[in-house]
């Protein structure tokens, strides 16, 4: 897809040596045209791309800050909280809810929920299914290991999703780029093992190799998911909230059915808001929020990127910890920083020429009394 307007073709000759026209249409001045073969997204918008990844940032320094709030005990002394299935279950709705609004703006009524009932909405129910199974064996891996190892081990998502991008996506990675993916992921892992605290290793229901089995699956699958989500949203013509609907839809099927079976006799005991407040309000609000900011991530930007943007956002809550519940930072935690750091300047550093793109030329025409640009059409040199 190219990013110029439909219009009317002008007839016109090249003025001067070179290759013959292609393939012209009418665009205004000011466009800046971009056609990508791995994307049908013809105009990236810079100022789009970053505030989706600095709402990244700091939405999930706020969610995790948040979250670990919400689950103190309260000071009347009772030990009971919320249910965290009921939390996650609402983040949902209000994900579907918001993005319902947003697709409200492009679409009737009736189109919408054309659109929401269509067979198209099955496209989406394989990340959601992959992101349910990747949280099952987090469980499965949490109890097979010892959490220090299991947050190690769970970094290698990122060098995964990385794979994906290039096989799935055919993006093209530097040396310095993929140096910065392993240095973040190793940094990431030294900065959670530095805030555990010691586990007992005398448990010998565990067993190992199960949970080392469920970590690395985990992995490949949210690194499939988030991967194959990116190449949706990046193609075809069915709006981002649209598609964001159908997600949100299938995820509240897997939250819900897991939601009854674990809690569903607490919920009908004693009420699905059970202990909630404005913290708890703020929890869910921030979830749907990162619902809506990974959407646009995925649109405009891409998961390698999110990987480091989560990364930072790691770095400032540990941070954050310091002053909220007095953490003490180790010397582990200050080097796990600092390779995070490194990684981001490794992977900024020299990126390559980019792959896959048409090489798009323009000439000042006029057509019926209206300056505009005629583009060229002709193969990348690449």
């Amino acid at each position: 897809g190219c990013a110029a307007q439909r219009g009317a073709k002008p007839r016109c000759q090249p003025h001067g040596p070179g290759k013959p026209w292609l393939e012209t249409a009418v665009v205004p001045e000011a466009s800046s045209v971009r056609c990508s073969l791995d994307s049908q997204v013809a105009v990236m918008t810079p100022w789009l791309r970053q505030a989706s990844l600095i709402t990244v940032v700091f939405q999930n320094t706020a969610l995790a800050l948040c979250m670990r709030y919400s689950r103190i005990p309260k000071e009347d002394g009772s030990k009971e909280l919320y249910l965290v299935s009921t939390a996650v279950f609402a983040g949902e709705v209000m994900k579907l809810l918001v993005s319902s609004v947003l697709a409200s703006w492009s679409y009737s009524p009736l189109e919408l929920m054309k659109l929401f009932f269509s067979r198209d909405a099955l496209v989406m129910l394989i990340p959601a299914a992959l992101y349910s199974f990747q949280n099952g064996l987090q469980y499965v891996a949490a109890s097979n290991l010892d959490v220090s190892v299991c947050q190690v081990l769970y970094q290698m998502k990122l060098v995964t999703t990385a794979l994906f991008s290039v096989t799935m996506l055919g993006r093209q990675l530097s040396r310095n780029q993929w140096l910065g993916i392993a240095a973040c992921a190793a940094g990431v892992a030294v900065v959670q093992l530095s805030t555990v605290e010691t586990q007992s290793k005398t448990d010998q229901s565990r067993q190992a190799w199960i949970g080392f089995v469920a970590v690395t699956t985990a992995c490949m699958t949210s690194g499939l998911a988030a991967v194959y989500t990116e190449k949706i949203f990046k193609t075809g013509n069915t709006s981002l909230w649209v598609r964001n609907m159908h997600l949100a839809a299938w995820s509240l099927m897997a939250v819900g059915s897991s939601m009854a079976v674990t809690d569903g006799a607490k919920i009908g005991q004693k009420g699905f808001f059970f202990r909630w407040d404005g913290m708890v309000c703020t929890v869910v609000a921030l979830q749907a929020l990162g619902g809506m900011a990974v959407a646009v991530v995925a649109k405009y930007a891409d998961n390698i990127s999110k990987g480091f943007a989560t990364a930072v956002s790691i770095i400032l809550t540990c941070f954050a910890s310091v002053f909220v519940f007095n953490m003490q930072p180790s010397m582990v935690f200050l080097l796990g920083t600092s390779l995070v750091l490194m990684s981001l300047y490794l992977y900024t550093l020299s990126p390559p020429a980019p792959q896959g793109y048409l090489e798009v030329r323009t000439k000042d025409v006029e057509v019926n009394g209206i300056s505009a640009k005629a583009i060229q059409l002709g193969k990348n040199s690449h």
